[in-house]
């Protein structure tokens, strides 16, 4: 199967390298065909028994930026219209809606085989919520690595698993500071003390 985002290479040893890299944009973000592709890519190397595991990069000079805002705003003006047809269940649109990226990157985790995130530059929002959920993480010891939780500095609060996630990797200090902040991981913490490890 091809993909217009992912290409998937399969090895000897099984290791299936999934690479992402949007056509036609400088960053890679997540868009709603993005997440229809890699939903798709979850179902494909579940489903073949050569896959013994994944690794997840980006094929830019950078891992990602995460979401799209205007994917984001788009949902929001999907609720307003939503209002105005059925508002007794705009809410439960815009919940459904949100929910999606939560719901993908849960499949990931849960899938049943090992996915590592292997990040090669700043890794943001939706993308660090993604390699959260991957059971492992790599990433290049290289001042263009950052990894953070931003969507706080745009009036929205992580909600794809980071306000879970975080916490189980880094103490509550410094998850608390992260996710109310938008600030980056200090560089202790990617030396593998917090969640970059």
């Amino acid at each position: 199967m091809s993909y217009t985002n992912f290409t998937i290479e399969t090895d000897a040893d099984g290791i299936a390298l999934v690479t992402w890299n949007m056509p036609d944009k400088s960053m890679n973000v997540f868009t709603v065909e993005v997440m229809k592709e890699l939903d798709a890519i979850i179902d494909q190397t579940v489903a073949d028994a050569a896959v013994k595991g994944v690794v997840f990069t980006s094929g830019k000079s950078t891992f990602s930026g995460g979401a799209d805002l205007s994917m984001i705003k788009g949902m929001f003006t999907i609720q307003a219209e939503q209002k105005k047809l059925d508002p007794d269940n705009a809410a439960q649109k815009l919940f459904d809606l949100t929910g999606q990226m939560t719901g993908l990157f849960r499949k990931l985790e849960t899938s049943g085989k090992p996915w590592v995130s292997a990040i090669n530059g700043t890794c943001m929002g939706g993308a660090f919520e993604m390699s959260l959920a991957c059971h492992g993480r790599v990433a290049a010891n290289s001042k263009s690595v950052k990894l953070a939780l931003p969507e706080v500095k745009v009036g929205i609060f992580p909600g794809a698993g980071g306000t879970q996630r975080v916490p189980r990797l880094t103490n509550a200090q410094d998850a608390l500071q992260m996710m109310t902040t938008g600030s980056s991981l200090t560089p202790a913490a990617r030396q593998g003390h917090g969640p970059g490890a």
